[in-house]
């Protein structure tokens, strides 16, 4: 069905926002990481500086020691992490959660004095707490058959879907030592429906206690959703292109990938090999066979929890790059240019019919084919454009000749921050960049000065793009990177703003004062 996002309300408008990750969140009452009660400060905050969208990088679940957020145990259940355990009932009445909680005290003031999230220690922390508080639950809710119950029970039956299967996956990883699935027993590897049903019987209060998890992290989303269309905030979120092999996903849905297969990006000018990423590679026969069942599943949920969200790796749709076993060259799954661009827009064509009007914005940094930007250009799908790309053999592009269709930044996540690129580039790139900025000739010595960091933001705040969102440490000119690609490092992925909002009001009042003032001029 042929389809176009030109009349979208979103590429129609002019919108600023701000990329703060989740977890770098500061607040009164987080525990080293933010959690949903930081979201809604965070919330309140912006709205009032007149920002209208905040991008907050995937919330997926993820295992006890990893920290990226784009390999997930699931692309459906919640990070407990993110949980306010402040905010959850049985955690406030119940004496041995509240004593819990008195026995780690002086660790959680540690982990809320730390400049990086210690996510590992916080999440094993929350979850015994939260046993403690279910305890509480099945005596004082569900043995008496409360209301809330009731409503525990509809969670669990309008998620069921995606719950149920997670639920026993979570509860065969602690079982089974969190060893992989493919080293579980053969009955529970293959899914052996008879044998499957006698596990969950034998292990139901387990397999309830990850389904109540979920549901007081839903319920808090909710609260968290709505403070945000009262303020009139948009929620950006993020689909990572992939889940971690041992997943529940890849578990409950073996035929969907191509499990001796990863994929990855061929070789560049920053990695000669090509990239492995340890993500398992799609079978899409079996994914095209269903209607694109498995990803129109994931768009619903995402569109549960976001208004806009980003489809990681847009250009891995029409084309993967796969490492097949014993493989180190890698090879497109697709050679044919008319199949990849068939299969790109088939799946993309599932994802707004999915969606059913909230905005898909397709990541398409890197080596990308023409026909796929022709394709986006044709049906407004926005891309990305960050300004320090945007260039003809050096020669910067004018940022009020990007598309309209399209998200214009400073920096990703996964890059240096505008402060550090700004300072790190020879000067005779600065020259030309600083050229389109400002109209003026110079040798390049054009420091970072608060001017300079003013008059790169209002040029991109003076683009075409319908979007522009800028992260967080941009906006106030620091140089702490959330991720570092290709390399494995604590500082990856834990990156904490250094105060709550109001010292960050106080301390960064020139940054957020000019920022604001940027929007209002820009129209945004």
């Amino acid at each position: 069905m042929p389809i176009n996002l030109k009349d979208n309300e979103l590429i129609k408008s002019r919108k600023a926002g701000v990329l703060l990750p989740l977890f770098s969140m500061r607040s009164a009452t987080d525990w080293g990481c933010g959690d949903l009660a930081s979201f809604k400060e965070w919330i309140n905050y912006f709205s009032g500086e007149g920002i209208k969208i905040i991008q907050i990088l995937p919330l997926h679940e993820t295992a006890a020691g990893e920290t990226c957020p784009y390999t997930a145990l699931s692309a459906y259940a919640i990070d407990p992490v993110y949980l306010n355990m402040d905010e959850v009932p049985e955690v406030k009445n119940c004496k041995e959660a509240q004593d819990a909680i008195a026995q780690i005290r002086d660790e959680i003031n540690y982990w809320r004095s730390e400049s990086k999230v210690h996510f590992k220690y916080i999440k094993a922390a929350k979850y015994k707490v939260l046993w403690e508080a279910y305890n509480y639950f099945l005596k004082e809710e569900q043995a008496k058959n409360t209301l809330r119950y009731d409503k525990f029970l509809e969670f669990e039956k309008d998620n069921s879907s995606w719950l149920v299967p997670y639920s026993i996956f979570r509860t065969a990883k602690d079982l089974m030592g969190w060893s992989s699935w493919k080293h579980w027993e053969n009955n529970l590897k293959i899914i052996n429906i008879p044998f499957l049903k006698d596990f969950a019987m034998k292990n139901s209060k387990q397999m309830m206690f990850f389904s109540y998890i979920q549901w007081l992290l839903q319920c808090q989303l909710e609260e968290v959703r709505a403070l945000a269309k009262e303020k009139g905030m948009l929620i950006f979120g993020d689909i990572p292109f992939g889940v971690n092999f041992d997943s529940a996903d890849v578990w409950a849905n073996q035929r969907k990938y191509i499990l001796d297969a990863e994929v990855g990006a061929p070789q560049d000018q920053f990695s000669k090999g090509g990239q492995k990423w340890g993500l398992p590679a799609y079978n899409w026969a079996e994914i095209e066979g269903s209607n694109f069942m498995l990803w129109r599943n994931k768009i619903k949920r995402a569109c549960e929890i976001y208004d806009i969200f980003r489809l990681d790796h847009l250009v891995g749709f029409f084309r993967t790059w796969v490492f097949e076993e014993g493989d180190e060259k890698g090879h497109f799954d697709i050679t044919d240019e008319a199949a990849q661009k068939a299969r790109g827009e088939k799946f993309i064509e599932a994802v707004t019919e999915t969606a059913n009007g909230k905005l898909p914005v397709g990541e398409d940094l890197g080596v990308i084919p023409d026909y796929m930007r022709e394709y986006m250009k044709e049906i407004s799908l926005p891309g990305y454009r960050v300004l320090r790309w945007e260039k003809d053999n050096e020669v910067f592009r004018e940022p009020r000749n990007y598309p309209v269709a399209s998200l214009c930044t400073t920096s990703t996540h996964d890059t240096e921050t505008l402060k550090e690129w700004w300072e790190a580039m020879p000067a005779w790139q600065r020259a030309n960049v600083w050229e389109m900025i400002s109209a003026k000739k110079t040798d390049g010595n054009v420091p970072f000065t608060p001017e300079v960091h003013k008059a790169v933001i209002k040029r991109v705040m003076d683009s075409a793009s319908c979007m522009v969102i800028v992260p967080v440490q941009d906006i106030i000119g620091t140089t702490d990177r959330i991720n570092v690609p290709g390399t494995v490092s604590e500082d990856n992925w834990t990156y904490r703003v250094d105060c709550e909002t109001a010292e960050f009001n106080s301390k960064y009042l020139n940054q957020m004062r000019a920022f604001g003032e940027l929007i209002k001029e820009s129209g945004r």
